[in-house]
């Protein structure tokens, strides 16, 4: 989830597929964890907290952990691990955009919404979590809502192109084409933001209507 460089948002292969995916970046295939993988993995790390309990693993160090565990492909125990942060140290937002990430990653969208909107209740106006917000509803096909959540993203930090991005997207997604290319151009170069626009109007299966708005804004440019 760090932010792109605005020469990276040219290529709409990589801008569309990443918000796609962004939140599960690492094996978007991966099936679900099963929740006796869970509880079994749970009373394991349990002993190993307990074993460590003095000194307190601090959030830092338990997140590193989770990052191990998600690197070697342990979603399970991963899971665990940034459950207990979260329970513990609420205020560690890193957790909770960790988890979304696997919770996409193996399917579980829903989940990842719900933990997204579990950290936004502590700090309504962070803007990672308000554009990870919006990343799990693009998922889910709710593109108004997603527009929302990078809308207040980007008004927490307008400085920062991912999320005028994603709002472009999301605007492309829901047939507000001249907005979405707007807000497209004010981070790419003219051509780039044409062809986002164009894969945007083919993703919504409508190829002929996708090519003759992007002709009837290529007239009005």
């Amino acid at each position: 989830m760090r932010p792109m460089r605005p020469k990276t948002l040219g290529r709409l292969a990589l801008l569309f597929g990443g918000v796609l995916c962004v939140l599960g970046v690492a094996g978007c295939t991966q099936s679900a964890a099963s929740g006796s993988g869970v509880d079994s993995t749970s009373a394991s790390l349990d002993l190993q907290f307990q074993k460590n309990r003095n000194p307190q693993p601090t959030p830092k160090t338990l997140y590193a952990m989770a990052e191990i565990l998600a690197a070697q492909g342990k979603d399970s125990d991963c899971e665990v691990v940034l459950r207990k942060i979260i329970e513990e140290h609420p205020g560690f937002f890193p957790a909770y955009n960790s988890l979304a990430e696997l919770f996409m990653r193996n399917g579980r969208t829903k989940e990842a919404v719900d933990i997204i909107h579990e950290g936004l209740r502590i700090h309504p106006t962070d803007p990672v979590l308000l554009n990870n917000a919006g990343m799990c509803w693009i998922m889910r096909r709710k593109y108004d809502k997603a527009l929302d959540m990078f809308t207040q993203a980007a008004g927490r930090m307008p400085e920062n192109a991912r999320y005028r991005a994603n709002m472009a997207v999301a605007l492309g997604l829901m047939g507000r084409n001249e907005e979405s290319l707007a807000l497209f151009t004010q981070i790419l170069p003219e051509d780039q933001a044409k062809h986002n626009l164009d894969v945007l109007c083919r993703s919504r299966k409508t190829p002929e209507a996708g090519s003759q708005e992007k002709g009837a804004l290529l007239g009005n440019g």
